[in-house]
């Protein structure tokens, strides 16, 4: 049986869990994935800033993600501990090695998803320089993604976003949404990540017009600076109202989370979003979604102590893989997974 033309839309981790569920499912080679470019914070922030060049950091993740327990992937994934290379990242290096022989950020992508065997597209959204701009309510505005993150007002809300410089769109990406079958937004930081990417100009055109299935996987958690505050339905009327439609499938983690993870998070500024969502003609999806293999990683957190985000939670792909699956089987879409999940050869517990 063929298998669907996917899209995903993300910015890092979330997107990197989302495309591990549809590998249980199907060849990756007509799945793209459509990634930001504006991360400002860590290594890969420092490297944008020395080489004037996009950010190359959240298609570092996606690759990791997929990159598997070879060789490649374990170095792809290595992270510099103490000394004067504390915190660096051997995947943002071997992108910008590439990019700093003359490539883009998507050259250097596609040319070392080759050489580790990755067939996924991965697609950023665009090779402008540019940082994301959060406009918020009081009409002040706040320039950069870490920025916005780490800012003072935070009872101010954001209320729409927009690049500086404006960014040129990747017609790359444009093509893989008029193509798609399915697009899914991914987890992941909902303003200055997925609304970084739907504020490149032509992107929310074609997906408004679009007669593709529109799957949304909702956050966990709310993150400071971005979304305080907001519920599961606060997050469905952000994400309908930057693509122009309503979303077809909405998945809500219903599974509760353990009070130590919470904690954690809590000290950090973070809260569980709040499932208030009832009928507006969107199908919900609720299950078990966190992903409990990662509970004992709560203490480890973002390496620049600085910031010290927790980094503990992930969806569970192996539950994303049964919803998509399901979800495929009760869509009259002419193309579908096979029955069963395909054999899993291997699983990156951590990127």
């Amino acid at each position: 049986m063929k298998h669907h033309d996917i899209v995903t839309i993300g910015n890092g981790t979330g997107q990197g869990v989302i495309l591990q569920a549809l590998r249980k499912l199907t060849d990756l080679d007509r799945v793209s994935a459509i990634v930001s470019i504006t991360d400002n914070g860590g290594h890969s922030g420092a490297l944008r800033a020395d080489m004037h060049v996009p950010s190359m950091g959240d298609v570092k993740t996606v690759i990791a993600a997929l990159s598997g327990e070879t060789v490649w992937g374990q170095i792809f994934r290595h992270r510099f501990q103490g000394g004067r290379l504390n915190g660096v990242s051997m995947g943002n290096l071997l992108l910008a090695t590439l990019m700093d022989q003359g490539g883009t950020v998507h050259h250097a992508s596609r040319r070392l998803c080759q050489a580790m065997g990755i067939d996924a597209n991965i697609l950023p959204v665009s090779e402008t320089n540019a940082q994301v701009v959060a406009e918020l309510a009081d009409g002040s505005e706040v320039i950069g993604e870490w920025e916005t993150i780490t800012r003072e007002k935070r009872d101010v809300p954001i209320v729409g976003v927009h690049h500086e410089p404006e960014v040129h769109t990747s017609q790359f990406a444009i093509k893989a949404l008029e193509d798609a079958n399915w697009i899914i937004l991914c987890p992941g930081t909902l303003w200055i990540g997925i609304g970084s990417i739907l504020a490149a100009p032509g992107l929310v055109d074609v997906i408004s017009k679009s007669d593709a299935t529109l799957i949304a996987v909702g956050n966990v958690l709310t993150q400071p600076g971005v979304t305080d505050g907001m519920s599961a339905r606060d997050h469905l009327d952000v994400l309908e109202k930057m693509v122009g439609r309503n979303i077809d499938f909405y998945l809500v983690h219903d599974g509760g989370l353990p009070d130590e993870v919470l904690r954690h998070y809590k000290d950090k500024g973070f809260t569980q979003v709040i499932d208030d969502l009832g009928e507006n003609g969107t199908q919900i999806v609720r299950g078990d979604l966190v992903s409990h293999s990662f509970i004992h990683t709560v203490d480890r957190v973002h390496y620049d102590s600085k910031r010290g985000y927790p980094h503990a939670m992930r969806h569970d792909p192996s539950m994303l893989a049964r919803i998509f699956l399901h979800v495929s089987q009760v869509t009259p879409a002419s193309e579908g997974f096979a029955d069963k999940p395909k054999l899993e050869r291997w699983e990156v517990r951590d990127f």
